[in-house]
């Protein structure tokens, strides 16, 4: 794979987990005013979005990572075998 397609994965990753995190905050930020509650949904987002952006990442990564121990041919993750 050349290097550019690396930068674009990882700027990818990088803007899935801004906008997974932006997207608990904003939703927090609307269920708090909806139901008065000052801070606690906004906490609650933040700490739902960072862990749908982490697993998320681990989801993308992992292909990658098996890809290099294999020598560059990607592991067919459809079977859920694990190897």
């Amino acid at each position: 794979m050349p290097w550019w397609a690396w930068s674009l994965r990882f700027a990818g990753l990088g803007w899935y987990i801004a906008l997974c995190i932006l997207a608990g905050i904003v939703g927090g930020y609307f269920l708090d005013r909806w139901l008065g509650t000052k801070p606690l949904f906004i906490l609650v987002g933040i700490l739902l979005g960072t862990v749908v952006a982490f697993y998320g990442v681990y989801r993308m990564v992992a292909p990658l990572m098996s890809m290099e121990k294999n020598g560059g041919s990607p592991r067919n993750s459809n079977t859920g075998s694990r190897s």
